[in-house]
């Protein structure tokens, strides 16, 4: 009798799981406030954030939906396709546009998204991930895109493309083995305008994660705060370079808040000799594949011929 109870109930464990399978064909995908079933591959897709956008463009999407689309191509070096609607900011986009664009996939960002969340997910099925978690911000982008590029069918070109990626960081670390720069430490830091305030970007961040894997060896010791950043003034930006000496300085900046056109700060780093090498004032270090790229040409470019 037991023997055949046990056997029904290995049956019936058996139908659920082919009905769950029957249920979502392609399999359930997590993202960091759930998971999600899409019985086929969705056609109309909203992109509520920069980097699932960047990821669909790269991946031959065009989004139905975007956020923030003024200010998109600034930072990111991907030109948008017409036909994508504009949404509003992306911590605020408006709802009511998007549910009337009947989206069939909502790809976002917790920390920008994330309170929008149960009303998204009325409108279409939705998947928002956290880009920038405390540690292993490299991974969780190489994650987030493959997950990406699995929601909209495009898993094998997605594995394409990071494999593409690995060869190009390996290829510009060699170059810079050759030339003796392997192991040269660097501060990778950034100005707000209007601010006399620099963020440094500390070791857990994607930006120094990729600077790292091209051989450098990012200076900063000091704690860790929101984003993965730390916050200095004028006099912990020049302590920092006195205490590393023939450090790189990759310095992002808008024109009116470059440390070096500061009368109070300028003449110090240069008696510091800061080696200061500076990235467009839009360099965006918050991206995908694409933006990694775009992100090691312009550091290694800027390396130029510095020993």
């Amino acid at each position: 009798m037991r023997r055949h109870v046990g056997a029904f109930l290995l049956f019936g464990v058996f139908l659920g799981s082919l009905a769950l399978a029957q249920d979502c064909p392609g399999g359930r995908v997590p993202h960091d406030l759930g998971e999600l079933c899409l019985p086929q591959v969705p056609k109309r897709v909203a992109a509520l954030d920069w980097r699932p956008l960047e990821d669909l463009l790269l991946l031959g999407v065009r989004p139905v939906a975007g956020a923030d689309l003024k200010d998109f191509p600034r930072w990111v070096a991907l030109a948008l396709p017409p036909g994508i609607q504009d949404l509003g900011g992306r911590t605020g986009p408006n709802l009511e546009v998007l549910a009337a664009l009947k989206p069939d996939l909502i790809l976002g960002y917790t920390g920008f998204q994330g309170r929008l969340y149960p009303e998204l997910a009325r409108i279409a099925p939705t998947a928002l991930y956290d880009y920038l978690p405390p540690e292993g911000q490299l991974a969780a982008m190489r994650r987030h895109f493959l997950l990406h590029a699995r929601l909209v069918g495009k898993e094998e070109e997605g594995k394409a493309v990071l494999a593409s990626l690995d060869r190009f960081l390996a290829q510009k670390a060699e170059a810079l083995k050759a030339r003796g720069l392997a192991g040269r430490p660097f501060l990778l830091v950034q100005a707000w305008a209007r601010e006399k305030v620099y963020n440094v970007f500390t070791r857990s961040t994607l930006a120094s994660e990729f600077l790292e894997s091209l051989g450098l060896k990012n200076a900063w010791r000091g704690k860790t705060e929101a984003f993965g950043l730390s916050r200095v003034g004028p006099e912990g930006l020049v302590r920092l370079v006195r205490e590393n000496p023939g450090v790189f300085v990759f310095l992002i900046a808008q024109p009116e808040n470059n440390p070096f056109r500061d009368p109070a700060v300028g003449p110090l780093l240069r008696l510091a000799r800061a080696q200061v090498l500076p990235l467009a004032p839009t360099t965006w270090t918050y991206g995908g594949p694409h933006s990694a790229r775009v992100l090691v040409e312009a550091v290694t470019h800027a390396l130029g011929g510095t020993r």
